[in-house]
């Protein structure tokens, strides 16, 4: 009788061990075969404010950007994939006193041409809600009273919700999980730490924006790395009537902890870009027009194996 109950356990235990041993196997498989944009390519990944439009309330806006990424395995190059991301995007801020308050509504347009064939998706993306405190604004002239040179400082911290569609399925029989990448939602709530310095003195100004971003794992147990963002912007006013024209230049750097799957890590899926921009904001009263170009400088995304190739912004605001 004892023997007819061990054999029982021992088969059920055999049997857990096969299913542990095929998710493994199943992870290892679609880590090695992941070479798909994410750590800019991913339309939920990116957190740009740049230059805002000179406002004493508030502002609304509308953003256009493009980015291409392309993609080829080291270990079999006729693995390949190049990855076309445009984002249209509303956002909008508004000053309660020392309070701002900003919101991001992006729709997402991503298309895939790969060896396994196109595939492409768009919607809704994640919306992002950010409150920043201004902790000091200050003005100082020089000696000669000839500069007068102002700063201001904002903290705050916002959360990004998951109102973009995931559509993985991790029990079909061809999913990868490269797939992650080209959804217009992440599937999870995901929290933001900011920080903006403002510096202004004469026609020249510098704004300096770091941002960090705490990502929480999805419903599918997939969980992006947690990302740093820098951005800084030199920029000189031209006034010509009621016109001015701002041509600005700097740096844009991106970088993400390794992406987790059922705990395990997905190899090589963190890394960073950073990009030199150039860009323009021409205000006419209360009208905004800018443009931004990214031009990349140096990146490791993906082991080398995906490169940005182009990215460019275009943004029409109104300021009240």
């Amino acid at each position: 009788m004892c023997d007819d109950l061990i054999y029982p356990i021992q088969k059920l235990q055999i049997n857990k061990m096969k299913k542990y041993l095929m998710m493994l196997l199943l992870c290892a498989m679609t880590c090695v075969s992941v070479f798909g944009c994410e750590i800019c390519g991913c339309g939920n990944s990116n957190f740009q404010i740049g230059l805002l439009p000179s406002f004493s309330k508030g502002f609304l806006g509308v953003r256009y950007s493009m980015s291409q990424f392309s993609s080829i395995v080291k270990e079999d190059q006729t693995q390949y994939s190049h990855d076309y991301f445009k984002i249209t995007e509303l956002w909008g801020g508004y000053n309660f006193n020392k309070l701002q308050v900003m919101a991001f509504v992006p729709h997402i347009i991503s298309r895939k041409e790969s060896d396994d064939g196109v595939t492409a998706s768009q919607g809704i993306g994640d919306v992002m809600l950010l409150l920043n405190y201004k902790l000091f604004s200050s003005t100082a002239i020089s000696n000669n009273e000839s500069t007068t040179i102002r700063h201001e400082l904002y903290a705050g911290g916002g959360i990004k919700l998951p109102t973009g569609v995931n559509r993985v399925n991790v029990d079909d029989p061809g999913f990868n999980i490269g797939d992650f990448n080209s959804q217009v939602g992440t599937g999870s709530v995901d929290y933001l730490l900011n920080l903006t310095h403002n510096m202004m003195w004469n026609r020249s100004g510098i704004v300096t924006n770091v941002a960090y971003r705490i990502n929480s794992s999805n419903s599918q147990d997939y969980r992006f790395g947690n990302r740093a963002y820098l951005n800084g912007s030199y920029y000189y006013t031209i006034t010509a009537g009621v016109m001015k024209i701002k041509p600005s230049a700097g740096v844009n750097y991106q970088a993400n902890a390794v992406n987790t799957f059922s705990g395990l890590n997905v190899v090589d899926s963190n890394g960073y870009n950073l990009n030199a921009t150039l860009g323009v904001n021409v205000l006419y009263n209360k009208i905004g027009v800018s443009a931004m170009a990214f031009l990349p400088v140096a990146q490791e995304i993906y082991a080398g194996q995906t490169e940005l190739k182009s990215r460019v912004m275009l943004g029409l605001t109104y300021s009240f």
